[in-house]
């Protein structure tokens, strides 16, 4: 068998890449600094983090049965809607938890389905079941969101709560006007107000602890109004009351 006659510069003519890198010795050492180029040039570019991104698309049904047992919501509530939910569209896990006087049913769709869409079909769905038991509360139809958690930020000091707490709005303030729209202050108790009364007086007033209360409640409480363009900023009108 005859022997391949050598290259003429004295290496083996062989065929295919290999060949080519071995008769050509500065070749590897262009591509490999090409390679390292490239590769210095995208490493500011890379996205990298710890955990991926994760879009869980969730729509929540909720209702109360004020004195019902687990059981009785289970069979009553929770057996009435869950079939009607798992016939929506779009729905590819259901989760339901019956508890002494609630009901949770939890819809997990498909990813990337219009849930704007899947919202008003749950609610239609609901209509469609069927009658509930007396005494129950309108079903309560919320659109779940997952979010990562970027960070945590403690605040602490030889303050009181109030003081913390007005910090903690000031470095909200401050983060939302540098782009951060995703905050929640936690660990901070909501104020109360304690009326106190004396029987003597509500006598001489004629009135009672229930319409008292009822007063309170109408002065207090904001009425929604809507939205104000799409910043999700939320519209209230009342009367702001500081004082007693």
């Amino acid at each position: 068998m005859a022997e391949r006659p050598p290259a003429r510069d004295g290496l083996p003519d062989r065929p295919g890449l290999l060949g080519l890198f071995v008769r050509h010795a500065t070749l590897a050492n262009l591509l490999l600094a090409v390679m390292v180029v490239v590769g210095l040039y995208s490493a500011p570019r890379l996205r990298a983090q710890f955990f991926p991104d994760t879009v869980v698309q969730q729509i929540q049904v909720s209702v109360r049965w004020d004195g019902a047992g687990a059981d009785d919501v289970d069979r009553s509530v929770v057996g009435v809607l869950e079939p009607a939910l798992m016939a929506v569209e779009g729905v590819a896990l259901t989760e339901s938890q019956a508890s002494q006087g609630a009901a949770r049913i939890t819809l997990e769709f498909e990813p990337d389905w219009d849930m704007s869409r899947a919202t008003g079909e749950v609610e239609t769905a609901i209509a469609g079941a069927g009658d509930l038991p007396e005494g129950t509360e309108d079903p309560e139809v919320t659109r779940r969101a997952w979010r990562d958690s970027v960070t945590d930020v403690v605040i602490s000091g030889p303050a009181g709560l109030d003081q913390l707490g007005r910090i903690a709005d000031d470095l909200t303030g401050r983060l939302y006007a540098r782009g951060v729209t995703r905050l929640t202050v936690t660990g901070l108790s909501a104020p109360e107000t304690l009326v106190e009364l004396r029987m003597a007086d509500l006598v001489r007033h004629d009135v009672t602890l229930e319409q008292i209360a009822a007063t309170i409640a109408a002065a207090a409480a904001p009425t929604p109004a809507g939205d104000v363009a799409q910043g999700g900023s939320r519209v209230r009108t009342g009367t702001e009351t500081r004082s007693p």
